[in-house]
């Protein structure tokens, strides 16, 4: 099987060992992305509506590295800080996928410092 990795001039770059964007039989997986600049700032002080909004950006740049889009999504994986922060999720979230939307797993996680995590599988186009 063949890979093929993408890089992003707009998704912060890789904290440790990992690629942004992977592609592989007909899919392109993303890495998670949390609300952190291309500076390696972690923006958890933020309210957590900008940490989303920042989480996703991130997301879709690494989308577009691999010349997609979350629209392009198959299944999301959504990881929160607090589960109550579900429903707001959800209000971001819809803007950024399709219609029907993807599958999706919604988590909580011990996170220290930031509220949310968000990776993507993508259908790659043909």
């Amino acid at each position: 099987m063949t890979r093929r990795v993408f890089r992003s001039d707009v998704a912060p770059p890789p904290a440790g060992t990992y690629s942004v964007a992977v592609q592989a039989a007909g899919l392109v997986f993303l890495a998670g992305q949390t609300p952190r600049d291309r500076e390696n700032v972690r923006h958890g002080d933020k309210p957590f509506a900008f940490q989303a909004k920042m989480a996703l950006d991130n997301l879709e740049a690494a989308a577009q590295a691999a010349g997609l889009s979350l629209k392009d999504a198959v299944k999301v994986t959504v990881l929160l800080k607090n589960p109550a922060d579900a429903k707001e999720f959800d209000r971001i979230y819809a803007p950024y996928v399709s219609d029907p939307p993807p599958a999706r797993t919604l988590s909580q996680s011990n996170f220290i410092g930031f509220d949310i995590e968000v990776d993507a599988i993508l259908l790659a186009r043909s």
